[in-house]
């Protein structure tokens, strides 16, 4: 037998929901789960107790503890390690936290060394269950749990070091975005070809070579940017600020382009790389 004593009632109600899904769902039917006392959840297994430890108790009991508590413990781990109170600013954090390890968004990166927080549950648990038992789930997250945590700690450490960074990448464009719009146009327009390097032409498709580009250069631009700014892209296209810019590409995402885009915002169009040579001769025939 395994009875499971809870603080909170809810969290009882949701372990004995979750549990019985689970035995349903597998349709065992030598396992029962119990619910009389409302704080308390036990299993009784008739017979195969190491099998329901590995594949009912524990998935389950990992699953409530990632969707249960794990928003709880980093929100936790922000305010009162590193002190964020903004409320936006601790959601947007717990927002990239949960990103870093789930890895499902590749704008940002995975935290690297980190072992799945599922398997450190689980092994918690794993240890931990030896039937017959009778414990405090709270205790057992208290004191059972230090590889998670410490797992936990490391990804929001990782997760306000990125929050940082794209603070200081918005403030950066922001920065960008007002000296361009200060500025009257050196061109009204440009072609951007996009070819693992970035060339540009004018208006009537004229390359426009280095040397010059480089003239365009405002000083003042490099001198009161806090982040680097790079010389050969967009240093000379903040300082041209042209009022329409055609930027050629087959790399979308690329981070230079995803720049511009977001300091010259409905200024930009995008097209195919090869669209570069169609337009360039229907421009020189005019």
């Amino acid at each position: 037998m395994i009875e499971m004593h809870f603080q909170e009632t809810t969290d009882a109600q949701k372990m004995y929901k979750g549990l019985l899904r689970k035995v349903e769902a597998l349709s065992i039917d030598y396992i029962e789960v119990v619910h009389e006392e409302e704080n308390v959840v036990s299993v009784f297994a008739s017979e195969k107790t190491q099998y329901v430890v590995q594949v009912v108790i524990i998935p389950v009991m990992t699953e409530f503890i990632i969707k249960n508590k794990e928003d709880h413990w980093i929100l936790d781990y922000i305010e009162n390690l590193f002190y964020f109170t903004d409320y936006e600013e601790k959601k947007q954090i717990l927002e990239i936290a949960k990103a870093l390890m789930d890895g499902n968004n590749p704008d940002i990166p995975t935290v690297q060394d980190v072992v799945p927080r599922e398997q450190l549950v689980a092994e918690a648990l794993y240890d931990f269950l030896q039937v017959p038992i009778s414990f405090s789930f709270e205790s057992f997250l208290k004191f059972r749990m230090r590889s998670y945590n410490e797992a936990l700690l490391q990804i929001v450490e990782s997760a306000i070091d990125e929050y940082k960074l794209e603070q200081e990448y918005q403030t950066f464009i922001q920065g960008l975005r007002e000296f361009r719009e200060k500025r009257e146009p050196k061109l009204e327009q440009l072609h951007i070809l996009h070819d693992e390097q970035f060339y540009f032409y004018n208006d009537t498709f004229t390359e426009i070579k280095r040397d010059e580009l480089f003239k365009f250069i405002d000083r003042k631009l490099i001198l009161h940017q806090p982040m680097y700014i790079d010389s050969a892209v967009l240093a000379p296209l903040v300082s041209i600020a042209p009022r329409s810019i055609s930027i050629y590409t087959d790399q979308m995402d690329n981070g230079m382009i995803q720049t511009i885009h977001n300091i010259f915002l409905e200024n930009v169009s995008i097209y195919t790389k090869k669209s570069f040579e169609n337009r360039r001769l229907r421009a020189k025939k005019i």
